[in-house]
């Protein structure tokens, strides 16, 4: 029973820092509808920003390409927020 009340503070925990990193990441501009400079690429942004594996990244249209892609965030978008940092070994 404590290992269940543990794993719950736990996994409510990570989804208080998610969320408020979802929320800085959009004060930058990153969220659905908004256009970007990426990688030497202009891109309309097709989703909110979410966690794919061990990255952040957002579903986007390019100028040249309208099929939605899947692409990382810069890691220097993310300093400072660490719980979404790739996890090194």
């Amino acid at each position: 029973m404590a290992n269940d009340v543990s794993a719950l503070l736990d996994k409510t925990r990570k989804n208080q820092q998610h969320s408020r990193t979802r929320d800085r990441l959009a004060d930058l501009g990153y969220i659905a509808g908004k256009l970007v400079n990426l990688y030497g690429e202009h891109f309309k942004i097709a989703s909110d920003p979410f966690i794919d594996g061990n990255w952040v990244a957002v579903r986007v249209t390019s100028e040249d390409d309208p099929t939605i892609q899947t692409i990382r965030l810069p890691v220097s978008i993310l300093l400072g927020m660490t719980n979404l940092l790739p996890q090194t070994r």
